[in-house]
């Protein structure tokens, strides 16, 4: 009686009698039971089904990179570059960007792969031969595991040879050593590689070529990476290529190529690091029986001095009489090579690196104005930004 004496009033006071009605009537009761509170167990077996979709699905991780650099050669080329067999940060007298890059990577536990983009002085010169769009590709592959701890992946990758890379920020110096400029960069074909996580790692490559992605001949090219960690403190690589190393028109001719690359680094403390790398490679004469050799070796010590800079040194050879990597004018090259640098990271995302460079041949191969002399010098300056 209260209550229907309360909805008299209310609509005498104006209130729409179909929305008091809705408010005063409870909803009829239906078949269906109301939920149960899901249990301690229940709980954990929803939280576990979303982490587990958490981690079949992750989501790709975006990154990026610039560096951008000033160079001076002493030697002050007309050309404003770099002696031919340098391809890394070889520009004189002016500020450029060595390499931006802009990618995403994606991994789960069946699946992973990376594409990126890239632009600066190092794709025009590394990729001077590639066509096209084929120049701006850093990274654009794709695996799947195939059995457990064994990976299929196929596209365009780096190079599974050499301890230096395209990216400075990453090495332990500023520029390329010749061996390392001078030996594939990038490479496009597929491998497969066993990787249980703990001392080794055991890769099979099919490539088309010596730094390839378009192909211009039939005859691919094979190689192996074996990396072996005795301790936290060692790591031991060792990388192989056998295959056509011109990339020239099966018309023209076909000189097969056999290579060879070692390094091994060492961190004896936080503040100390060591690496010493060792090439060699074969490749048969041009319309004659028999091989031209060239050899290659770097020794770099870097050194933290505080949280937030570093030395480091490095003392390298390369010696390639017929000039198969690096033609001059003697020939080849016969150089020894000495480095030191200085890095400073202000802030986590960002390098401040400065180094001078020496090289000596036994020849006269680097040209200063109108003439040849055995000496080249040149200083750098890099500021890296991570993304």
């Amino acid at each position: 009686m209260k209550s229907a004496a309360l909805l008299c009033a209310l609509v005498a006071a104006g209130w729409p009698a179909a929305r008091l009605q809705a408010q005063a009537v409870p909803p009829a009761p239906t078949t269906t039971a109301p939920p149960v509170a899901p249990t301690a167990t229940a709980a954990a077996q929803t939280a576990s089904a979303a982490a587990d979709t958490a981690q079949a699905d992750p989501k790709p991780e975006f990154f990026g990179y610039v560096g951008v650099y000033y160079g001076y050669d002493f030697n002050n080329p007309a050309s404003l570059t770099r002696p031919g067999f340098i391809y890394s940060e070889n520009l004189h007298n002016q500020f450029a960007v060595n390499l931006a890059l802009l990618g995403a990577r994606y991994t789960s536990d069946r699946f992973r792969g990376t594409f990126a983009i890239q632009t600066g002085t190092y794709p025009d010169a590394n990729y001077a031969a590639e066509p096209g769009v084929f120049k701006n590709i850093y990274e654009a592959w794709g695996g799947v595991k195939v059995a457990k701890n064994l990976w299929l992946d196929a596209g365009i990758f780096l190079s599974h040879i050499g301890l230096e890379g395209p990216n400075s920020r990453d090495n332990l110096t500023l520029t390329r050593s010749i061996m390392a400029d001078n030996s594939p960069y990038y490479e496009a074909g597929a491998k497969l590689t066993y990787d249980p996580g703990k001392k080794w790692l055991v890769s099979f490559l099919a490539i088309n070529g010596w730094q390839v992605i378009r192909d211009r001949n039939q005859n691919e090219a094979v190689g192996t990476q074996v990396q072996f960690r005795p301790s936290p403190k060692w790591l031991l690589n060792s990388s192989t290529f056998v295959g056509e190393g011109r990339n020239a028109p099966d018309s023209i001719s076909r000189q097969l190529r056999y290579f060879h690359n070692f390094y091994v680094t060492y961190d004896p403390s936080a503040k100390w690091k060591l690496a010493a790398a060792f090439d060699t490679g074969w490749e048969e004469k041009y319309q004659q029986s028999g091989y031209n050799a060239w050899q290659g070796a770097s020794l770099i010590v870097r050194r933290r001095t505080t949280a937030r800079t570093g030395i480091v040194g490095r003392v390298e050879y390369y010696h390639d009489p017929a000039g198969v990597l690096a033609p001059t004018r003697a020939g080849g090259l016969n150089t020894v090579g000495y480095s030191l640098g200085f890095d400073y990271l202000p802030v986590p995302r960002v390098i401040l690196r400065a180094e001078a460079k020496q090289f000596v041949d036994q020849n006269d191969v680097y040209l200063e104005k109108k003439t040849y002399k055995k000496t080249n010098g040149a200083a750098t300056v890099l500021l890296g930004l991570t993304f």
